[in-house]
């Protein structure tokens, strides 16, 4: 350790503090698992830091095992984070451990061959690692527009698009380390950017609305606080004129409908539609809030005995769905049956009444 240029010890040596502090920030307000996801990468950024210096290994001993497979399974715990933070999923999959299992498969298996075929793994370590931080860029911007919590759509651009090239720049750099090339020169680069990382995530985090994480067994997603009466009598009046628009005018079946628009048709500003959607009816994404309008419609559909014959398809698309797979998978998450099960299920208690 003592080859070790100091600046860039200390440089790591306070990234990892302050990826430490980052996690104690994010795991603040009660469990999520927004939240829990958040403090493991947390976590495996800091193992990340310490395990790029060759020379701290004799000093960790026995620690080095579980803090380098915590380092190498960063870009599989940094999508699973941006997915539980961006995306409102209902439930937890187990299929999000893949990617996870699979870098951290693949780095084993570096461990225990040689020569070309352990490039060949380090190589698809970075490749995996790759596809997960386009994919969370994705991520970011796919839901950019019809995010209604302020909070997380502030948080879109500056942290998460920040790891993500850093991550990019780590791949680029390991890869040509395989290839025969040095990485050293980049050595003190990286730290200096995991420093500032570190950094800005504490700031971004360390006063972060519990609105941010979702819904936990402690904390509301919503300000406790009341709002003045008038503000409240005026968001009475706009959540009943935006009932009667998606009732009687069926404004989910419109394709592309967005937040502006909708604004626009009820002659408010987007924000506060945001704020309404978000904080009044419940609903973090606005796409979310149209699956209801268009799911309920679609139940109606499913249940009536006159439309016994109508493919599921077309009462799919008739409900403002862009095709059959997005309606399944959304059917699915809620009532926990498939569009069949449930017209079968229908009818068969409709008949029977």
């Amino acid at each position: 350790m003592s080859n070790a240029p100091i600046l860039e010890l200390l440089l790591r040596g306070a990234a990892v503090g302050g990826f430490l502090g980052l996690a104690i920030a994010i795991g603040r307000g009660g469990f999520a698992r927004a939240r829990v996801a958040g403090i493991l990468f947390c976590l495996a950024a800091a193992a990340h830091t310490w395990t790029q210096l060759p020379e701290i290994r004799p000093a960790l001993g026995v620690a080095w095992v579980p803090i380098w497979s915590l380092s190498v399974v960063g870009a599989g715990l940094f999508w699973a984070f941006a997915i539980e933070l961006f995306e409102d999923r209902a439930r937890f999959e187990f299929r999000r451990l893949v990617p996870i299992a699979a870098l951290l498969a693949l780095s084993v298996g570096t461990t225990i061959t040689t020569g070309n075929f352990a490039k060949g793994l380090w190589l698809a370590h970075n490749l995996i690692g790759a596809i997960l931080m386009a994919h969370v860029l994705f991520i970011v911007a796919a839901g950019w527009k019809s995010d209604l919590v302020e909070p997380r759509r502030r948080l879109r651009g500056p942290v998460l698009a920040a790891g993500a090239t850093y991550a990019f720049a780590v791949t680029v750099v390991e890869s040509g380390e395989i290839l025969g090339r040095s990485a050293e020169a980049f050595s003190p680069i990286a730290a200096t950017l995991l420093f500032a990382m570190s950094m800005a995530g504490v700031l971004a985090f360390l006063r972060a609305d519990a609105a941010l994480f979702g819904p936990t067994e402690e904390a509301p997603t919503e300000d406790a606080s009341e709002p003045p009466a008038e503000l409240a009598a005026e968001d009475a009046r706009a959540a009943a004129m935006l009932e009667r628009l998606m009732r009687e005018e069926r404004l989910s079946r419109e394709p592309g409908l967005t937040v502006a628009a909708l604004a626009a048709r009820l002659r408010m500003p987007e924000y506060r539609l945001r704020r309404l959607i978000n904080q009044r009816l419940g609903h973090r994404n606005f796409n979310t809030f149209l699956n209801q309008w268009r799911l309920a419609e679609a139940k109606e559909a499913l249940a009536d005995p006159a439309q016994r014959e109508v493919p599921i398809s077309t009462i799919a698309l008739d409900a403002g769905f862009s095709s059959l797979g997005p309606f399944n998978r959304a059917f699915r998450t809620e009532t926990g049956q498939t569009p069949s099960e449930f017209r079968t299920r229908s009818l068969g208690a409709s008949a029977i009444a």
